[in-house]
């Protein structure tokens, strides 16, 4: 008999390597089921996040037994950069609902005194190890009992997803020894793919991007600045479609670098008009400026650290006159009135963390009128 009813393993894995399958193979040690929780879920593919979860399921899968896969479970959760409450509530979620079933499956009535206490005994581990400051997740849920798994430690600090992708990206054939040969046959396939090809020119926009940004005689990598323009009006919000490396053809908010001496908001604004041609005037585009939030997750840009400064803007045109009109122009491939109740159909064609930061001010008033 397993210690464990469930066993929790969370990761992004991208892609799946061997010390990921030394982990899941001594989650299924513990546990008589195995969830596998799938991390930055809903993302447009970049060089971060190639793999979809639906290709992760795939790749893990095709590495174990016809038996395990029946015990294996899996769920895929999006990322929260300026919520974290919210990614481990997620996580909580799909981890009750998981036991929940188990719970049904033993034949136990339901008893609605009773019943979160009988949830609270379906024995549930998190397994995982300490790696770097990257595991931090792994303390944030006292409810489960964690497993601190042991690996090839040396194997562990050399490898990375990273430095896999790094390989794939650039022709090195090495990273073939890092995965499980299955997953060397379905990353392979997936290397003869349009969407690899794309990743493959990103990869090289962004290495050849940082080479050039470098500061010369400084021994660290430059900050950018940018600002970024969350405009609304009568339920609509105003996007573009990326003309250019990064995030080709991707969903994103006008915006740009903050340019030599003009401030923050008159940039906005700026780039705001030079990117849709908006049809309002600049004194109009100030006054309905309602917020403005700095976004700064070390991770958002994988051209280097990039600290955006995101403006709120609510225009009220009149009924009668319609939305303002846009085009796309400068770096924007094509401007856009986006109804807001589509956007959750269209979260995994987002730049960067452009919907995130949509999100943020959607759905917290209060940091509209700061």
């Amino acid at each position: 008999m397993n210690k464990y009813q469930l066993a929790v393993v969370i990761g992004r894995f991208q892609p799946f390597h061997v010390i990921h399958q030394q982990l899941i193979e001594r989650a299924f040690e513990f546990g008589e089921s195995v969830m596998v929780i799938l991390g930055s879920a809903m993302k447009a593919p970049n060089v971060k996040n190639p793999f979809s979860p639906q290709m992760r399921e795939q790749m893990i899968r095709s590495c174990f037994s016809a038996e395990h896969n029946e015990r294996l479970i899996f769920r895929s959760v999006r990322d929260h950069p300026y919520n974290e409450n919210n990614w481990i509530s997620e996580v909580q979620n799909v981890v009750r609902n998981q036991q929940e079933e188990i719970l049904d499956a033993s034949g136990v009535e339901f008893d609605p005194v009773r019943h979160n206490i009988l949830l609270s005994q379906v024995r549930t581990a998190l397994v995982g190890h300490y790696k770097d400051s990257s595991s931090y997740y792994l303390r944030v849920f006292p409810q489960w009992t964690f497993e601190e798994i042991s690996t090839d430690r040396k194997l562990s600090n050399e490898l990375s997803a990273t430095d896999i992708r790094t390989m794939l990206f650039t022709g090195d054939d090495r990273w073939k020894k890092h995965v499980p040969r299955s997953v060397v046959k379905f990353v392979g396939e997936f290397a003869e793919t349009d969407t690899f090809a794309a990743l493959e020119k990103e990869f090289a926009y962004v290495t050849d991007y940082k080479a050039k940004s470098k500061f010369v005689g400084f021994n660290f990598p430059a900050t950018f600045v940018t600002t970024d323009a969350v405009c609304v009006a009568r339920g609509h919000i105003l996007l573009v479609r990326r003309g250019h490396q990064p995030g080709l053809g991707q969903l994103a908010l006008p915006g740009g670098f903050v340019a030599p001496g003009i401030r923050l908001k008159e940039n906005c604004i700026k780039e705001l008009r030079e990117e849709t041609s908006i049809g309002v005037d600049t004194n109009t585009l100030r006054r309905a400026v309602k917020g403005h939030e700095v976004f700064d997750d070390p991770d958002r840009s994988q051209r280097g650290r990039t600290i955006t400064h995101a403006f709120y803007i609510e225009l009220y045109p009149k009924l009668e006159d319609g939305l303002p009109l846009v085009k796309g122009g400068d770096d924007a491939d094509k401007a856009m009135w986006l109804p807001i109740s589509a956007l959750g159909t269209m979260e995994d064609e987002f730049f960067e963390d452009h919907y995130d930061i949509i999100r943020y001010f959607l759905d917290t008033p209060a940091h509209r009128d700061n």
